[in-house]
């Protein structure tokens, strides 16, 4: 009966053992993967903000090449005028 009584403490000793070192290795993985998704989330939200900045430089630039395509017409415009007409036109607008 002891024999029996040592065998089930010594098994239930061990199964705790066993318990402690896999809640650790558990518990240290699921730290580093939470500082792992902190990390990935801050990186999300930096692309996110420079993706931001670069949509508002890409609309920026955009406007810009409008305004310089509608230029480009007047002056055509302008030019074939001058080449019809001799004349400079009184439209003209100051290149920027």
């Amino acid at each position: 009966m002891a024999r029996l009584l040592t065998g089930g403490l010594i098994v239930a000793i061990v199964a705790a053992l066993l318990f402690f070192l896999y809640s650790s290795s558990y518990r240290t993985r699921l730290e580093e993967q939470t500082q792992q998704i902190s990390q990935l989330n801050a990186e999300l939200l930096k692309l996110q903000n420079e993706n931001e900045q670069l949509k508002a430089e890409l609309a920026k630039v955009q406007g810009e090449q409008n305004i310089l395509a509608t230029q480009n017409e007047e002056m055509r415009k302008a030019i074939a005028s001058f080449k019809a007409t001799g004349k400079m036109p009184p439209n003209l607008p100051p290149p920027k």
